[in-house]
């Protein structure tokens, strides 16, 4: 299998980890919460329903596989927070491609 990123082919294990990713509900309630716009992980869990436990995991998984654009600052009481946004806005698989499957990831 193929994954076309933005204009990049990735295969074999990168591919592989894309395709369980958009097989699993959680990943793309994320991905689709976050599409509008940056959100922290407490109002992804709380838009979703999504216990936070697993938004945090989906959300270092999504980030690792180039999904998820994570960015970071500080508020005035000189706390650390971090806010979340998907990077993609479309996802298409294409079966019918010689010789394997095609995902373009745009």
């Amino acid at each position: 299998m193929q994954v076309l990123r933005q204009g990049r082919i990735l295969e074999g294990e990168n591919a592989d980890n894309i395709l369980k990713i958009m097989s699993n509900d959680q990943a793309m309630q994320i991905l689709r919460t976050t599409t509008d716009a940056p959100k922290s992980a407490w109002e992804i869990s709380t838009k979703s329903g999504i216990p936070l436990t697993q938004v945090y995991r989906w959300v270092r998984r999504l980030h690792n596989s180039g999904l998820v654009r994570v960015s970071g600052d500080t508020n005035s009481s000189g706390k650390k927070f971090f806010m979340y946004q998907s990077k993609i806005n479309s996802i298409k698989v294409s079966l019918n491609s010689f010789p394997e499957p095609i995902i373009e990831i745009s």
